[in-house]
């Protein structure tokens, strides 16, 4: 039994032990370096203790040159619910579950850390609504099995949470999709590329025209959509050009696929491209449940990470949210009206909004997103903050207490006293005061992971 006084020794130092049995892990310092091994521990006197399967002896480093570590592997957190609501937060916090309530300036949620998370309204940026609640299908990846590779089984290669093409070739999954979806991946390249997506596939080892699919196009600079329908042949639907890939080597990419509509739209680094429709009268036509990437490119040359397949209750988000005045919250409809003023109160089954002195009550099941209006909530991450990420996309900030063998206990000062499984984390970072967070689970890897053999 350790005595209270040294155990507030131990936190205020910043003292936390890993698991009995560390995952295999990946360091990554600020200079962009990184190495393979398990996390040790961490301690204020000796820094962070790495074990390196080449060195007789742990490795220590500074903890003001650690960027982050990601883990191998993460278990999505157990929940005995289906979240249908994303809550952002103005310092970057993000996690799924039900709404409560919103009243005295407070927003109350369910999560899968507790069933009453209570925050002050002013931290929350926005809340995302899904009708048929967030079901995520698959993330990764974390290997190639339940992949299909094309001829040849090197044409891509699994590395450290990434597949890397080594020439032209595909790599395919049936995901089983039967409904509206999204996918999301980060794409990293070297060169000039130009990668195929084939949407809703019913084959994933070849091409075959002879079924019904969609084929997104997309090279440095631009992207295209086709409709590829059995027996009528393919047919263009429509081109957009991204410029900001041009002068960039990774971006984030979302498409979102509406069964319901017969339309796809196309994300880059959250900003809305193009949305294309397809004019034909039978509507969606590709049956499968396939997503199919091929490459186009030398060896080496596409580095694909972070893999989220979800279901999507198919109902369209706001195209631009630039025309949105500041000082006021925004309420964005199914049927894509907006409700500028303030939102007062928000309980099962309605909202309650104030929009030019007039009250409004708005039933919940018409709402698509809120957004709340800006304001002097402090959003800069202060010494000592780590943020800790989780399977789906959900993260995290807060002060680390400890790091046991059960259990990861910390301070957020968005939620107050929090305890987490250390199996759920993704990866955790340090130093965020004097980093930027480009959103990318790989620091230093976009320009350099053609050299790691």
């Amino acid at each position: 039994m350790i005595k209270k006084s040294l155990l507030t020794f131990i936190f205020s130092v910043g003292f936390f032990v890993c698991a009995d049995e560390p995952r295999p892990a990946i360091l990554h310092l600020i200079d962009g370096s990184s190495l393979h091994g398990t996390l040790d521990g961490i301690s204020h006197t000796n820094g962070l203790v790495w074990q390196h399967p080449a060195a007789r002896q742990p490795l220590q480093f500074t903890l003001t040159n650690i960027q982050q570590v990601r883990f191998e592997k993460a278990e999505p957190p157990a929940r005995d619910f289906t979240p249908t609501c994303r809550f952002q937060f103005k310092n970057g916090d993000e996690l799924m579950g039900n709404i409560r309530e919103i009243s005295g300036g407070k927003v109350r949620f369910q999560s899968w850390f507790g069933d009453e998370i209570q925050a002050s309204l002013p931290a929350l940026e926005a809340i995302l609504f899904s009708a048929r609640g967030y079901n995520l299908i698959y993330e990764g990846p974390t290997g190639t099995n339940g992949w299909r590779i094309g001829r040849n089984p090197r044409s891509w290669e699994y590395r450290d949470g990434a597949f890397i093409a080594n020439g032209a070739d595909l790599l395919g999954r049936d995901f089983g999709l039967t409904g509206s979806s999204t996918l999301e991946f980060d794409l990293s390249w070297n060169s000039h590329f130009s990668m195929s997506i084939t949407l809703y596939a019913s084959v994933i080892d070849r091409f075959d025209y002879s079924s019904s699919a969609y084929l997104v196009y997309l090279s440095t600079g631009s992207v295209s959509v086709q409709r590829v329908q059995a027996g009528a042949g393919a047919a263009t639907l429509g081109q957009a050009q991204i410029p900001e890939m041009g002068h960039r080597n990774k971006m984030h990419f979302e498409i979102r696929c509406n069964k319901e509509e017969a339309t796809i739209s196309l994300y880059a680094d959250g900003k809305f491209i193009q949305r294309w429709k397809d004019p034909g009268a039978t509507g969606f036509v590709a049956k499968g449940g396939g997503i199919v990437f091929f490459s186009q490119v030398d060896a080496r040359a596409l580095r694909l990470s972070n893999i989220r397949v979800a279901e999507w209750d198919g109902r369209f988000e706001p195209d631009s949210l630039t025309n949105i005045p500041p000082d006021m919250d925004a309420v964005f409809l199914a049927n894509r009206d907006k409700v500028f003023g303030k939102v007062l109160a928000l309980e099962p089954g309605k909202a309650t909004v104030e929009a030019k002195q007039t009250k409004l009550e708005i039933p919940l099941e018409r709402v698509t997103q809120i957004r709340f209006a800006k304001n002097d909530s402090e959003t800069n991450t202060v010494p000592g903050e780590v943020r800790a990420s989780f399977p789906g996309g959900e993260s995290v900030v807060f002060q680390l207490e400890e790091w046991s063998t059960n259990q990861v206990t910390g301070t957020s000062r968005t939620f107050g006293p929090l305890t987490f499984d250390p199996k759920n984390i993704r990866q955790i970072q340090f130093n965020l005061e004097t980093q930027s967070d480009s959103g990318s689970d790989e620091p230093g890897k976009e320009l350099d992971f053609l050299d790691f053999e």
